[in-house]
């Protein structure tokens, strides 16, 4: 409710929204967006936030995404690797940790795991158009940004 009423304010003053809720439901993706919450930096939590993306395409949500490399907890190179090679291709993009981390930016890991992390980020630019275009058709026509493959092949 308070997703809908903030983009009523700003549509009624001629201004484009940008919410980010972590308190959605079916088809607020109308009003806002979705960041999927704290996340702790585990595998589980990497792998959970694939199905967490999905339901919210499901539900109407276009626009969401993890935390890249988990929120909660130290991460490892590997697993912050990995997870911004996976988090280039999530609607809502961006790493982001508690201020109590040692910080998990890809300067602080080694040569060979920025430069995977680096070559993920420049697949996430040369796309972004095409994300664009296509978080755009679906506000105007319904649709999903992530879609499960039975969805396009039946």
């Amino acid at each position: 409710m308070q997703g809908m009423a903030t983009s009523k304010y700003f549509t009624d003053n001629k201004l484009k929204p940008f919410i980010i809720s972590r308190s959605t439901f079916v088809g607020q993706g109308k009003y806002t967006s979705h960041w999927n919450g704290d996340n702790f930096s585990k595998w589980t939590y990497l792998n959970a936030s694939v199905t967490g993306i999905f339901n919210m395409n499901l539900y109407g949500i276009n626009f969401n995404g993890a935390d890249i490399c988990g929120f909660l907890g130290t991460t490892t190179p590997e697993l912050c690797q990995v997870w911004t090679n996976l988090g280039a291709f999530y609607p809502f993009s961006r790493n982001h940790d508690d201020i109590s981390n040692d910080g998990q930016e890809p300067y602080r890991f080694d040569t060979p795991i920025q430069d995977t992390m680096r070559h993920a980020i420049r697949w996430r630019y040369a796309l972004i158009r095409y994300f664009y275009t296509q978080l755009y058709l679906n506000s105007v026509n319904g649709g999903m940004f992530w879609k499960p493959l039975f969805f396009e092949f039946p």
